[in-house]
């Protein structure tokens, strides 16, 4: 009978060896399966995934609707290519020794206005020193604003520092020592502890997001720093400023009737300082997510970019939510730009890609401009809706024009009268500027 079975087994055994052979033998040619992203400028990295792709680099030949891209790495799932500078909009295509493939269409969109980058301060060494701006030294810098006098604030988070760039090319001290602390006082003998952002009033005060401190802190013309809302306990609780609490505020913006807004991080919400001393949340709930709505019925995800737009709107940098928001004086939260997924995208608002929008600020007209922290990158979303890359190309430090130009992890943006982003590239411990070409 054990006979019996086994031969009548034998043909489904053969069978299977048989297709096993087969499937060796078969030619294994590559498939494309993403073009990412799928629109975009000429000199671009763009990544194509899919498999059996040579992990020879100069063996794969890429085309972007006929015209010859740049390989520049290479695996057997993932190529790096650069998009050719006279391509047109149509099919990827690839060929290697492997066998030819042919992936989604590649849009070449609209040329953008791009910006001339430089270094204004910080020679990408971290370190504390004040001087002319060839020679001064900041430490992870978080934080840009444009003063009166047209200087250039900057909070040295890394140094505990406030230091002001002046128009004549001086980096001088505003307030702190390099040493974390809290503490009250008139310039070095002051402490903060991570002090992320900060913006001056009409009346030259400066005002202070102290993260680690959980405070809003204040810098008098005359360098004098006091606390101005906030325990200096983590925690939630609106009412009298000096009973309110916080949980890592970011940013800080002021309107011109002199009230405070703060992006408060862990607490996903937006805060208001009243100029009567109350502390009120205008927006979101304080569960981290995503919705928009009127007052707590909407919904943040660790905001941490704050600017005041032409019309008294809120404009949020809503970080993890990868997302541009919006906050009118009524309080009603709406989204710009970002459809919430991580990555990069240039083109419609709601369809583009950030990758944490860390920093942002606003023009006259009402251009919003991003620091799109891991992308490493500046962004612009015009008042017609469009995204567009304006500064930044691969990660690195070099200046140059458009995506010429390397950034490192940028986190905040700001606006000068006449039209110049200056631009805290934090890991590259320096202040970049971006005129217009």
């Amino acid at each position: 009978m054990k006979k019996i079975l086994l031969y009548l087994l034998m043909p489904a055994l053969v069978f299977v060896a048989g297709c096993d052979k087969d499937d060796e033998e078969r030619p294994v040619t590559p498939a494309i399966s993403a073009v990412y992203p799928s629109s975009g400028h000429p000199n671009m990295i763009i990544r194509i995934k899919g498999k059996n792709f040579s992990s020879t680099r100069e063996e794969n030949k890429v085309q972007f609707n006929g015209k010859a891209g740049i390989v520049i790495e290479a695996s057997e799932t993932e190529l790096q290519v650069v998009s050719p500078e006279a391509g047109t909009t149509g099919p990827v295509t690839l060929s290697t020794p492997k066998g030819a493939a042919t992936g989604g269409v590649f849009t070449y969109l609209p040329p953008v206005e791009e910006y001339q980058v430089t270094t204004l301060a910080g020679t990408g060494t971290a370190g504390s020193i004040d001087g002319p701006v060839a020679t001064a030294l900041f430490r992870t810098v978080q934080g840009v604003a444009i003063g009166a006098d047209g200087s250039v604030i900057v909070t040295d988070r890394g140094n505990n520092r406030i230091r002001r760039i002046t128009p004549a090319g001086e980096v001088i001290p505003v307030a702190g020592a390099n040493s974390a602390g809290y503490t009250e006082g008139t310039g070095a003998a002051a402490r903060f502890r991570l002090p992320w952002r900060a913006v001056e009033d009409a009346q030259g005060n400066i005002f202070v997001a102290d993260r680690d401190n959980h405070a809003i802190r204040k810098i008098t013309p005359a360098g004098v720093v006091t606390t101005i809302a906030g325990t200096g306990t983590a925690g939630y609780a609106d009412g009298p400023a000096a009973a309110a609490q916080f949980n890592q505020p970011l940013d800080i913006v002021a309107d011109a009737a002199g009230n405070l807004f703060v992006a408060d991080n862990l607490n996903h919400r937006i805060r208001r300082i009243s100029v009567d001393g109350q502390v009120t949340t205008i927006a979101g709930n304080g569960t981290a997510g995503f919705a928009n709505g009127t007052g707590t019925a909407a919904q943040f995800r660790n905001p941490s970019g704050l600017e005041i737009d032409k019309d008294g709107n809120l404009l949020i940098a809503d970080r993890l939510n990868h997302r541009v928001r919006k906050v009118t004086q009524a309080g009603v939260t709406t989204s710009l730009a970002g459809d919430g997924t991580s990555g990069y995208l240039d083109g419609d608002a709601a369809a583009a890609r950030f990758a944490d929008p860390y920093g942002i600020t606003a023009d006259a007209s009402g251009n919003i401009f991003i620091a799109d922290l891991n992308n490493h990158k500046v962004r612009k979303i015009s008042t017609e809706g469009k995204v567009t890359s304006i500064a930044g190309g691969a990660k690195g430090f070099t200046d140059g024009l458009g995506a010429g130009a390397q950034l490192n992890t940028p986190t905040d943006v700001c606006i000068d009268r006449n039209g110049n982003l200056y631009v805290a590239d934090q890991a590259n411990h320096a202040i970049r500027k971006l005129s217009r070409k």
